[in-house]
């Protein structure tokens, strides 16, 4: 733990140094891919535990489907009724 939080902190501090540099500016679509598969690496993990998903397995995914759902629903309806706003259509 003390490894990760080091290398967390050290990778602030180069980021803190490197800041102004133009390539380093622009880390949004480096971030998302990152965090992607990151997720998709957790997701293969719990996958492949068997203990997991024989205690857990139906709720979980349950859970998850719903969750999927309901972030789109909230996603269509921000759009449809406060996206549209700003935007002069």
């Amino acid at each position: 733990m003390f490894i990760i939080l080091s290398l967390l902190v050290l990778g602030m501090g180069i980021g803190y140094i490197l800041r102004r540099l133009h390539y380093s500016a622009d880390t949004s679509r480096t971030v998302s891919i990152t965090i992607a598969a990151l997720i998709f690496i957790f997701g293969t993990g719990v996958g492949s535990n068997r203990t997991i998903l024989e205690n857990i397995g139906i709720p979980a995914l349950t859970i998850s489907i719903l969750g999927i759902l309901g972030s789109l629903v909230a996603a269509y309806s921000y759009d449809h009724i406060l996206g549209k706003k700003g935007s002069g259509k």
